[in-house]
């Protein structure tokens, strides 16, 4: 477990992946970041899980990555993971989505990204920082700017591996609408 200022993030289980999948794509938070008017169409529950693998439920791979559920005051607010297994060493992709707009705006996003943030860094020696949201989210940059991520032009081959550049260069969001930000300790 890693405790933060506000919230609480639990390593996730097997048995959590539907419950991460659903707040992702089919929560009322779901619009911000996901669907057809983004260009990110929803995935199957199958697709899902060949994206987020068993290891980010199961802690198998550390290196590669691994997904928490957040939680504050003892409720399960949303997913925050980290993904490591197709950028240069030394960098982290993060990806964070909660599963209700009540919990919106209250901090809880940025609380949970830096407890994150200063894990990965003393577990794993991360020292630069990835977010890749739809730039037609400003409520995300925002509160990723307050968690210390700056939007950055630098070209995905200088964080992708090479064998990932094609397949995940453009982002979720396509290369036009993609917002790429970092953070670098």
């Amino acid at each position: 477990m890693i405790k933060s200022n506000l919230t609480e993030l639990i390593p996730a289980t097997l048995d959590q992946r539907r419950a991460a999948y659903d707040w992702c794509f089919h929560s009322d938070t779901s619009k911000h970041h996901s669907g057809e008017h983004l260009g990110n169409p929803i995935p199957t529950f199958e697709e899902f899980c060949e994206d987020y693998e068993d290891y980010y439920f199961t802690g198998s791979q550390p290196a590669s990555g691994r997904g928490y559920i957040i939680t504050c005051d003892g409720l399960q607010i949303g997913f925050i993971n980290y993904a490591c297994f197709h950028l240069r060493t030394g960098m982290a992709e993060l990806d964070i989505w909660l599963n209700a707009e009540e919990h919106l705006g209250k901090g809880y996003g940025v609380d949970a990204i830096n407890a994150l943030c200063g894990h990965l860094h003393t577990e794993l020696g991360i020292t630069t920082f990835i977010l890749r949201p739809s730039g037609r989210n400003p409520a995300a940059l925002k509160g990723y700017a307050k968690a210390g991520f700056e939007v950055t032009d630098v070209e995905p081959s200088h964080y992708l591996l090479d064998d990932f550049i094609e397949i995940y260069g453009d982002g979720d969001y396509g290369a036009d609408d993609t917002v790429t930000m970092m953070r670098r300790v």
